[in-house]
């Protein structure tokens, strides 16, 4: 049997974040969509440093 995930693709980042509820809960907490996009792409340069 299938799970209902196997229907239901996960949403793109870009989806997610021109979303009016997220841009809304943004705004709350006092960051913006380039905020998100910084953290997510220094976590990408991190993972990708090899450890020592």
């Amino acid at each position: 049997m299938e799970s209902r995930h196997d229907y239901i693709p996960e949403p793109k980042l870009d989806d997610v974040l021109s979303d009016p509820v997220i841009l809304a809960i943004l705004k709350c907490d006092g960051l913006t969509v380039d905020d998100v996009k910084s953290v997510i792409n220094d976590y990408k340069k991190r993972k990708a440093m090899p450890l020592n």
